[in-house]
């Protein structure tokens, strides 16, 4: 994993919560680099909307209005319907075989939840499911609003265990069953559904 990857995924998972400050030379120490690479790692997340700079202060991890993560979750809804309607990439047997291999962890998972893990097993779904969309354009879409809403969703998901769990565990069955079918368009409407039952979990 890169330093962006990874700088990336302690902020969806609330290792720096929002208020953070990332400090350059602290960063550049701990991955045994110049802070000139740092400071493009930076750069990168603030484009993704996930850090900011702010004068005499430095770059600070942000939050989101409820406003903003409720169009966010729109926007991502209405992005995953076109996921079978854009040029979608075949839905092979080695997809299925990711996708079943993942329910198995997320049904192990039930007993002894771990936000790590459920984050891993989110995660590599997301990039499965990114590998079928066709379209470019699509794909940046998919990812950046996907990477900029993450961090709300893992504190709700901190929070409600079992319910997240149980989800999981039924998302990725009717992801295993689309895929089975080759229909990339219920492929697309299953995420889709998903991401309507994360924002209305976030509204409650």
């Amino acid at each position: 994993m890169n330093i962006f990857e990874t700088l990336r995924d302690r902020i969806c998972l609330l290792d720096y919560p929002p208020g953070t400050v990332l400090r350059e030379a602290e960063l550049a120490d701990e991955f045994g680099v110049s802070r000139t690479p740092i400071r493009a790692v930076l750069q990168q997340l603030a484009h993704g909307g996930l850090v900011a700079a702010k004068d005499g202060v430095g770059t600070i991890v942000t939050d989101l209005p409820r406003d903003e993560i409720r169009d966010i979750y729109l926007m991502r809804m209405k992005t995953a319907e076109l996921i079978g309607a854009m040029d979608p990439r075949p839905l092979n047997p080695a997809l299925g075989l990711a996708i079943a291999g993942l329910r198995a962890q997320a049904a192990d998972m039930q007993d002894q939840f771990d936000i790590h893990a459920y984050w891993r097993i989110n995660h590599e779904l997301h990039l499965l499911i990114g590998g079928v969309i066709g379209n470019t354009a699509l794909r940046e879409i998919w990812d950046h609003f996907y990477f900029k809403s993450a961090r709300h969703w893992y504190q709700h998901a901190r929070n409600s265990a079992e319910n997240v769990s149980k989800a999981l565990v039924a998302e990725l069955d009717e992801v295993l069953r689309a895929v089975n079918e080759g229909d990339a368009m219920a492929l697309g409407y299953v995420q889709r559904n998903s991401i309507a039952y994360g924002l209305a979990r976030l509204i409650a």
